[in-house]
């Protein structure tokens, strides 16, 4: 279901140089001038046609770091910062013309001036000689004004950033008023392409994110409407979240808390975080009993799941409806 997305026309190129169609809406938006900069990661041996993108469509591009990820196994013990690294753990070096391994972390922008801001706010945590280079904090909310996310936003990230305390999703959850999202502000697609925003929101519902969404929405529709009434079918449906990698969209409906649904797919990104599918497959209704989520077929309970209690990410279920 969240297949590589081809464009018939439309910024086409940088999906054949990136080999994926991530991040494809936030470069489509840079492209048509409505989002200031972005960054992105690029396969070392891509990055020339990726380049060659850029220029076709007007974009000025600077080089960061390149990424190589490592399993956390693979970190010495003795690297000086080691405990602050949370879900991307890799060595940095510097991009050298002609590399073939890694990913090139790189900034975009129509504006020398935007991208420059970007650069010099755009950080993330890197083992660099043995030692976690990171972010100081002031930067992250800098960069999120750089990357264009509105200003409640950027504050509700101040406060609930900490992967060790909260959930960020479950909270913005609690920040809805209604408890129904409106799928402008759906995120949960943003590593697969199907999304109108990048940023997590503060809430489900919130205005200055719909608002900014919905002009995403009608200048790729404009350009590419397929593209646009496909990111619709993805965003407008019921979500099962566990935490920021952990999550399943659903073709189904909820209705008093219950969400009785056909077919459950994984879209948190991280396959290895896929932990549940086989568990939802053999359901058709579910609900959240406590932080457990009970599985029933036909009326009956079939399935138990019962969140992971280990690991530094606090996982607290709940279902948001988009539909």
């Amino acid at each position: 279901m969240f297949e590589t997305y081809y464009p018939k026309r439309f910024c086409k190129e940088f999906v054949a140089a990136k080999g994926d169609s991530l991040q494809l809406t936030m470069i489509m938006a840079v492209v048509m001038g409505l989002k200031p900069a972005m960054d992105d990661w690029v396969p070392a041996q891509r990055f020339d046609a990726y380049q060659k993108a850029c220029r076709k469509y007007g974009l000025f591009v600077e080089t960061d770091a390149v990424f190589q990820i490592t399993p956390e196994n693979n970190i010495p013990l003795n690297t000086v910062g080691r405990q602050q690294l949370s879900t991307t753990k890799a060595f940095g070096s510097l991009y050298k013309k002609g590399q073939k391994k890694g990913a090139v972390h790189v900034f975009l922008s129509r504006s020398k001036d935007h991208l420059r801001q970007a650069f010099a706010n755009g950080w993330y945590p890197l083992i660099i000689k043995n030692r976690v280079v990171d972010r100081p904090l002031a930067d992250t909310f800098r960069y999120g004004q750089c990357l264009g996310y509105p200003a409640c936003c950027i504050r509700f990230f101040q406060s609930h950033n900490n992967w060790y305390r909260f959930s960020y999703l479950h909270e913005a959850y609690l920040n809805t008023a209604s408890k129904k999202g409106s799928f402008l502000c759906n995120p949960f697609n943003k590593d697969l392409a199907y999304s109108y925003i990048y940023h997590m929101p503060c809430s489900y519902r919130c205005p200055k994110t719909a608002r900014w969404a919905s002009r995403v929405k009608d200048l790729i529709t404009s350009e590419e409407p397929e593209f646009a009434r496909s990111i619709d079918f993805h965003l407008k449906r019921p979500y099962l979240v566990f935490y920021e990698q952990k999550y399943y969209a659903f073709d189904g409906v909820l209705k008093d808390r219950r969400l009785f649904y056909k077919k459950a797919f994984f879209s948190g990104g991280v396959k290895d975080n896929n932990l549940y599918e086989r568990q939802l497959e053999t359901g058709d209704c579910l609900f959240i009993e406590g932080k457990d989520i009970v599985i029933l077929k036909k009326g009956r309970i079939v399935e138990r799941i019962k969140p992971s209690e280990k690991g530094f990410a606090p996982e607290t279920p709940f279902i948001v409806d988009f539909s």
